[in-house]
C-alpha cells in the first residue's frame, strides 16, 4: 500500500489574463468568491535547483470543497509558471496536496523518482511542485501543514458557502 499523499485540496490554472479567467469562473462555474494576491510574496525560491525570483498574481476561490487557484506570471524569470506557459501551453497547471507528514511524503515522491521542480515558502509555510508533467500532464505541489494555511483554506471555503455573489473579488492575505 502506498502512502497517503493527503487529499487533492486544489487544481490550479495558469491563465494568460488573470481578469478574464476570475471572470469567467464566477459567471460560468459559479465559483467564489476570489481572493486575489497581486504580486503574491513566495519567498526563499529555488526553481530546478538554483535560485529564482518569480513574481506572480494569483486569486483563490472554492467549487464547492475543491479549492480553485488561478496563476499569471508578472515577469520572465525561471520558474514553473514560465516553463509551462512557453512550452505553449495554459491552462491545468497543477494538483495542490496538504499530506499529513509533508517532509515523509516529499521523500516519498522522491523515492519514487519525481523531482523538485520549485520550491518556496508562502507567509513561513513551505511547499514544494513536484515534476510529475510525464506522468500527469501537470505539476503536483505539496504543502507542509501550517495553521495559517489550514486557516486560509478553511476562509476560503467559508465564504463559498452560501455566498450571494456579493463582493466577488477580495484582497487576499496569509
Amino acid at each position: 500500500m502506498q502512502p497517503s499523499f493527503g487529499t487533492i485540496r486544489q487544481i490550479a490554472y495558469v491563465v494568460t489574463d488573470l481578469e478574464v479567467a476570475i471572470r469567467y469562473w464566477l459567471s460560468r462555474m459559479n465559483a467564489g468568491p476570489f481572493f486575489l494576491f497581486e504580486h503574491a510574496e513566495l519567498e526563499n525560491q529555488i526553481y530546478r535547483g538554483a535560485p529564482s525570483d518569480a513574481d506572480v498574481s494569483l486569486a483563490v476561490g472554492n467549487s464547492g470543497d475543491l479549492q480553485i487557484e488561478l496563476i499569471q506570471c508578472e515577469n520572465d524569470s525561471p520558474s514553473v509558471y514560465r516553463e509551462f506557459l512557453e512550452s505553449g501551453r495554459a491552462g491545468v497547471h497543477h494538483l495542490g496536496l496538504m499530506p499529513e507528514h509533508y517532509a515523509d511524503t516529499c521523500q516519498s515522491y522522491r523515492d519514487a523518482g519525481f523531482e523538485p521542480a520549485f520550491e518556496c515558502s508562502i507567509g513561513g509555510t513551505s511547499l514544494v511542485y513536484f515534476d510529475t508533467v510525464q506522468s500527469l500532464g501537470h505539476f503536483t505541489e505539496l504543502w507542509d501543514r501550517s495553521d495559517s494555511f489550514i486557516n486560509f483554506m478553511a476562509q476560503v471555503k467559508s465564504a463559498a458557502q452560501n455566498w450571494n455573489g456579493e463582493e466577488p473579488i477580495r484582497t487576499g492575505g496569509l
